[in-house]
């Protein structure tokens, strides 16, 4: 600041020039104080970030078939709406500070208290869809095209269906303590996290859903374009809205849930490995050559090839993981011993580092983290215990191997979780651990016994199903999902009693889960490459006689519900 006073004294004077130099030196002030004492600009914020929740001794919905019906909101986190402050400068640097507000709630809200329901189907937010899960949805997507409603951006939702041995939400224990929240068995309701609230006035919506109770749980599959039969497990990929799948120097790049063929495209050499990125890019490198190109998986167009990406002769395998955080998205691909790092800082992908880790480091898969990247072992060659973990958050990586001696079996799959900060360990014997990221602390177990051959580069990144739950599939072709928090069963899906094709066929050893179209994407051998949806909710009518035989039960009468419909559906004719 010392050198704005001899530059404001030498500005007084008369005349022209007194003039001129008094409008540069005012300019200049200007600047400075525009650079030290920036105009500050704040947006509309919320007087309050209380909200009301239901009262004491509000109704909840007894109900038979499927319904729509409002909710009670129980539990609001904080007893509060959450608000976001983001400061940012408008245009260049010298431009004002402005400081923005948004809103979000995580909240549960019951809806009905004769539980259990065999489904919440849709949800809405002020009579807007935000959730919508049905088979009838799903069918219509599948036939007609169309992009799935899926969940409201930035939220997640848990459903609790009022089973007898439902368990407490772990984020309302984690506002109200442990110990300290029921379970509420009976009680059909739903934890929604991050709603944002900005299109609800600041405030959380009335939340209505339909429930279902005497529904079937459907299920249907869809054969992608390209099914290339016996395609490397490292060629196929599936995230978001796509699917992409390469053989030879083709690639296809598809959109879900229709697998509809948006781009074909050719290659230079033979592809070794095929991702998608959380940008929506699909990123192939080659078997014989370095280097790698990158696709927009939106439109299928090319955009780039990039050089220095692998050793100068690849040889064995290649694995490609990323993540994303601090606004920067960071792609790995580990070709042998040769890790390479690209970022997209700037107008795309480009390499940060291409470094020859050297010795015993060869996997088959690799995962990323914040500041790790962790690998398993050939199943076939090396098969082990032992997870490869490349340290990468510095200036150049670093390898070590960790055997993780608590294991029942080989290790075949190595997933990191964002939303729970752990790795995730699955053996060939279908087991799963949970370790810290630094894998050394083993926080839970779940032991099992089936049998689940070959290293699984694609559920090494494609293992999440939805908030708190992953996804395995046994050799049955079985499908289990899991709660992250507790490794509890969620759902056990007997492939044999779905309408999935291929549903008893053997030799599908690789599997990868979609979060958004809640699809499981199948790799076989000597098999077609498979598209699989998860079972869901198909509302069927309910038998009246059955409503009449729950009415009886809950008045304590003993009744022909049988006879009694039969006379009024006799009277009714």
């Amino acid at each position: 600041m010392a050198f704005i006073a001899p530059l404001a004294g030498a500005a007084v004077g008369g005349g022209l020039l007194g003039s001129i130099v008094t409008t540069a030196v005012g300019v200049g002030i200007n600047l400075a104080i525009a650079y030290f004492f920036p105009q500050k600009i704040k947006g509309p914020r919320a007087e309050s970030l209380k909200a009301q929740t239901s009262r004491y001794g509000e109704q909840l919905t007894r109900w038979y078939g499927a319904v729509r019906t409002a909710g009670a909101v129980i539990w609001l986190k904080g007893d509060h709406v959450d608000e976001h402050v983001k400061k940012e400068r408008q245009g260049k640097a010298l431009g004002p500070e402005v400081t923005t507000y948004s809103y979000t709630a995580t909240f549960a809200v019951a809806f009905a208290w004769n539980g259990p329901a065999s489904g919440i189907t849709r949800i809405w937010a002020d009579d807007k869809l935000i959730f919508d899960v049905s088979f009838e949805a799903l069918q219509n997507a599948i036939a007609n095209g169309g992009k799935g409603i899926g969940v409201a951006k930035g939220a997640s939702i848990t459903l609790y269906l009022g089973t007898d041995d439902q368990k407490p939400d772990p984020d309302i224990e984690a506002d109200r303590g442990a110990g300290q929240v029921p379970a509420w068995p009976g009680i059909v309701y739903c934890v929604i996290k991050n709603l944002p609230l900005d299109e609800f006035g600041i405030r959380v919506p009335n939340i209505e859903a339909e429930i279902t109770q005497a529904q079937g749980l459907a299920t249907t599959s869809v054969a992608p374009t390209t099914a290339f039969a016996g395609v490397s497990r490292n060629t196929s990929d599936i995230f978001g809205d796509y699917f992409a799948n390469a053989g030879g120097t083709t690639l296809y790049i598809e959109r879900l849930p229709t697998a509809e063929v948006i781009a074909v495209n050719t290659l230079p050499y033979d592809a070794m490995c095929v991702h998608i990125t959380a940008l929506n890019k699909v990123a192939v490198t080659y078997q014989s050559q370095p280097g790698m190109r990158i696709f927009d998986a939106a439109t299928g167009a090319f955009e780039t090839d990039i050089s220095g990406v692998g050793p100068a002769t690849p040889i064995g395998w290649t694995s490609m993981a990323d993540i994303s955080f601090g606004g920067v998205n960071y792609l790995f691909a580990y070709t042998g011993t040769t890790i390479t790092m690209l970022s997209n800082i700037g107008t795309g992908y480009s390499v940060v580092w291409n470094v020859d880790l050297g010795g015993p480091y060869d996997t088959k898969s690799l995962c990323a983290s914040a500041s790790r990247l962790y690998g398993v072992t050939d199943w076939v060659f090396s098969p082990s215990k032992d997870i490869v973990v490349i340290a990468w958050d510095s200036v150049a990586p670093s390898v070590s191997k960790i055997t993780l001696s608590a294991l029942d079996d080989y290790a075949r799959a190595a997933f990191y979780d964002v939303e729970s900060d752990s790795v995730i360990i699955e053996t060939i014997r279908g087991s799963l651990y949970v370790y810290t990221p630094d894998l050394g602390t083993l926080l839970r177990s779940k032991i099992n016994s089936a049998s689940v051959p070959y290293t699984d580069p694609l559920l090494s990144n494609r293992m999440k199903v939805a908030s708190d739950q992953i996804g395995i599939k046994f050799d049955t072709n079985d499908i289990y999902i899991y709660r992250v928090s507790d490794l509890g069963e969620v759902q056990h899906i007997v492939a044999h009693d779905t309408s999935w094709v291929n549903k008893d066929a053997t030799q599908y050893y690789f599997t990868g889960f979609n979060e958004r179209w809640q699809t499981i994407l199948l790799i076989g051998t000597d098999r077609p490459t498979e598209l699989w949806y998860l079972p869901r909710a198909q509302r069927l009518p309910v038998p009246l006689a059955d409503v009449i035989a729950a009415e009886c039960s809950l008045a304590g009468l003993s009744c022909d519900a049988s006879h009694l419909s039969h006379e009024i559906y006799k009277e009714a004719a």
